[in-house]
């Protein structure tokens, strides 16, 4: 693969828009996982128990002072630490996909006899899905089990016509 910037992350942070593409990328990893908990489904329904873990995007990017002006690569790592350490959510575009609500979650940086006036290394970010408090309850987007949602009061059995009319006044 070439060192052309394939990836590129994207952020809003102190009401502006900030974006940051790497002197190269040589590698993207994309991890989109589904977890089968085996322990949750003893009745023997597996698709029940599986849970989409969040995804991760892996950047094995070239930072160089040659490319752009000297201190360059230091700026461009202390701008992904900044990101790290405030925990700020991140766009991460790439040519397979883009990615919302990432966190940059670990950085390593080699400076080499290679790479003597930048560094290499990889970023990887982790989405961030947002929890509604400690007692949240946790969802299941792939379930096909209906979802209890605390309703108690009077069912009432709709007819077609009354359905039709009430599709009708939301268009």
């Amino acid at each position: 693969m070439s060192t052309a910037s394939t990836a590129y992350v994207t952020c809003a942070a102190d009401g502006k828009n900030y974006a940051w593409h790497f002197t190269g990328v040589t590698a993207i990893e994309h991890s989109l996982t589904l977890d089968l908990n085996r322990e949750e489904s003893r009745e023997g329904d597996a698709v029940n128990s599986a849970r989409n873990l969040p995804d991760r995007v892996t950047l094995s990017v070239i930072e160089t002072d040659t490319a752009h002006s000297t201190g360059w690569s230091a700026r461009m790592l202390e701008a992904m630490a900044s990101l790290k350490r405030n925990r700020i959510p991140c766009r991460v575009v790439t040519s397979l996909g883009t990615y919302e609500n990432m966190l940059l979650t670990e950085i390593t940086a080699t400076q080499d006899e290679e790479n003597q006036c930048g560094w290499s290394g990889s970023l990887t970010f982790t989405q961030y899905v947002p929890s509604d408090g400690e007692n949240a309850v946790k969802t299941n987007d792939n379930s096909s089990t209906r979802e209890n949602t605390g309703f108690t009061g009077n069912l009432v059995q709709l007819t077609a016509e009354t359905v039709n009319r009430l599709l009708e006044t939301r268009l």
